[in-house]
């Protein structure tokens, strides 16, 4: 199902679920039937395989061996039979023995933290859910409950609370329960219990689909199309139910902590969120001048976690984050319809951004919940944090080392054999900017943009110099720069927002706010569709010159797989951005190679190879069959 028509159907289902609710539910209880009958259709396939061999050796232990002696005696047509019954055999038990991954996190025991699992008791006796049988600490801004099934994809599911540090440092403890019990009220039912088990069986749906889709060979064309036809439908029609869920959901929480509380939460998360993205940022600046990573990034945090961001930052991501919506499959309403059903955003203000949470005041939920814990888990995502970076940030030292003596390069070449050619002349000006902030190149920056007036680098450079320096013209050199370069939008627009916000013209910032909003709702659509190869789009020649395309066609005499019959070449048409590349190569299996189930192997075998471009490969089956007339439909797709 493509992401036009999940939309088109959701459309209509929330139309047939308010006209007919308890209709709806019942059908929705239906299609549940028919998606456990599907479940055991799978359990049953790898089931009579693994059957199958039993049955074989208890014939032949039985019959004294005649059941052998038959198999030599038809053995080429056993032997043919045979070979599909091992493939068979081997997706069976592989499917049936896959397993979730565990949840990562340090694991916190109640006698280390009994404030937070105190909390955590009383959010469940209030609520009446299920219990925690893992509570992990994790080093995100996020907290999540997260059910793993015991045996593979199915049987008694084991409950795990995950809960960010950062987040837990940057919220007082009635928001931080805000958040976990609107996770929690999932599985305690807040919605109802068939709610509750529709709201799980939809993540139960999301990991059989997504393994499925890796199964190849007989149980992969027998089980795999039903579930890829099933599972959309399934979340379709289920998520009218979900979107509701989630109202309910906050409103579970409102009621545990106060609708206060949950509605500074809500906000709080989306300002923390890029807060901590720009901290992060700011960190890793750093490493032009600092030869290892800070030993305190972590007390740092928490020293500025619960103070607001200065200027109107934290409004603008606020603005941000009121109509933004998720992947077209996920559930949750956006911020403003959240706030709305709280009650905590006014009838009359309910197009204008509301406030910001206020500063925490008091103890964090950090220090509330994880008490004398706290320090000493600081300490432990600190090293393993160092440790994770030690390595790129001393590689990124070094190159930053490089760029100084190529900055003195530039200089001397400057000086002694003036003048710079452009590009040089540009590196020059971003380097000192980077490596040398405080020296200000305005000037030179003037000089390179009227002697190159359609550089868009240049003319970036030079405007957010200027409204960094509080000069109106930098945003006309940002404009410009955003016309010859629509992909400096984003950050074009940051700079020109601060810069009038920090004037106090708040409807010119707003107007380069959405505008921003409006590059990143594409870009972020864009991403999908980069991410995901749809067989519903377009292809259109591959347009690379003769030596880059001669280059392709040497790795392909090499023949990295004998399964693969043909070879197709293509670039993908993005419909979110047409201007965007990326090229795509189907392979077409010989037929035993499609029989036997290589298309993951292909696959891997022609992405471990060193290509002169970027590519995508995918097989020309399943889904991606219909492909093949696109391909052949250009001139020069065919390369073998």
């Amino acid at each position: 199902m493509q992401v036009e028509q999940f939309k088109s159907m959701v459309l209509r289902l929330e139309r047939e679920s308010a006209a007919a609710p308890a209709a709806y539910r019942m059908k929705v209880a239906l299609l549940t039937l028919l998606g456990f009958a599907i479940l055991a259709l799978l359990l049953s396939v790898a089931g009579f395989g693994i059957l199958l061999i039993v049955g074989f050796a208890l014939a032949v232990a039985l019959t004294g061996g005649a059941a052998l002696l038959l198999l030599l005696k038809f053995g080429k047509l056993l032997i043919f039979l045979a070979i599909p019954l091992w493939f068979l055999i081997k997706a069976s038990v592989k499917a049936l023995t896959v397993k979730v991954p565990v949840p990562q996190g340090r694991e916190i025991a109640r006698k280390e933290a009994p404030a937070l699992f105190a909390a955590m008791d009383g959010m469940r006796r209030k609520m009446r859910g299920p219990r925690f049988h893992h509570v992990l600490v994790v080093d995100e801004v996020n907290a999540a409950v997260v059910q793993r099934p015991a045996f593979g994809l199915v049987g008694w599911p084991r409950n795990y609370l995950l809960i960010g540090l950062p987040l837990l440092e940057s919220m007082p403890p009635e928001e931080a329960l805000a958040v976990v019990a609107h996770e929690y009220g999932h599985l305690a039912g807040s919605h109802g219990r068939f709610s509750a088990f529709i709201y799980r069986l939809r993540h139960t749906w999301g990991t059989v689909q997504a393994y499925t889709d890796h199964i190849q060979g007989w149980v992969g064309r027998l089980v795999a199309p039903l579930v890829r036809w099933y599972a959309p439908y399934f979340n379709a029609y289920t998520f009218v139910l979900a979107r509701a869920d989630e109202y309910q959901a906050d409103a579970a929480s409102a009621e545990l902590v106060g609708v206060a509380n949950a509605a500074h939460a809500l906000k709080r998360v989306n300002v923390i969120a890029p807060q901590h993205r720009r901290f992060m940022a700011q960190t890793f600046e750093r490493i032009a001048h600092d030869a290892a990573p800070p030993p305190d990034l972590m007390q740092r945090w928490a020293a500025q976690a619960g103070t607001p961001p200065a200027g109107g930052d934290a409004l603008r991501w606020l603005a941000d984050a009121l109509d933004r919506e998720g992947h077209f499959t996920d559930s949750h309403p956006t911020l403003r319809a959240r706030l709305q059903a709280l009650g905590a955003l006014p009838a009359v203000a309910l197009e204008a951004v509301p406030e910001p949470p206020p500063p925490v005041a008091g103890a964090s939920a950090a220090a509330a919940w994880l008490g004398p814990l706290l320090e000493p888990l600081r300490g432990e995502f600190q090293a393993r944090w160092a440790e994770a970076v030690q390595e790129p940030w001393a590689e990124r030292h070094a190159e930053a080392l490089k760029q100084r003596r190529r900055l003195a390069e530039l200089r001397a070449a400057m000086e002694s054999n003036p003048p710079l050619g452009a590009d040089d002349d540009i590196e020059r000006l971003r380097l000192t900017l980077r490596l040398e902030p405080e020296t200000d190149v305005r000037e030179g920056l003037a000089s390179f943009n009227a002697a190159h007036r359609d550089h868009a680098l240049g003319l970036f450079l030079e405007g957010t110099v200027r409204v960094d320096h509080d000069e109106p013209a930098g945003l006309q050199l940002l404009e410009r720069a955003m016309a010859l370069d629509p992909e400096a939008t984003k950050p074009s627009c940051e700079h020109a927002h601060a810069f009038l916000t920090q004037r106090g013209d708040k409807t010119a910032a707003e107007a380069y706010a959405e505008r921003w909003r409006k590059r990143d709702e594409m870009e972020n659509l864009r991403s999908q569709q980069l991410a995901q190869l749809d067989p519903a789009h377009a292809l259109a020649a591959h347009g690379l010159d003769d030596a880059t395309l001669s280059a392709i066609k040497q790795q392909l005499l090499a023949r990295p797989s004998k399964h693969v019959a043909e070879v197709y070449l293509a670039r993908r048409v993005i419909p979110a951005d047409t201007s965007a590349v990326q090229l795509v190569m189907g392979l077409k299996l010989t037929g035993w190679g499609a029989y036997r189930g290589k298309q993951a192997e292909v696959v891997k075998q022609f992405a471990a190879l060193e290509w002169p471009v970027g590519l995508v490969f995918f097989t020309l089956d399943g889904k991606y069959k219909a492909m093949r007339k696109k391909f052949e439909a250009l001139a020069d797709a065919r390369l073998a």
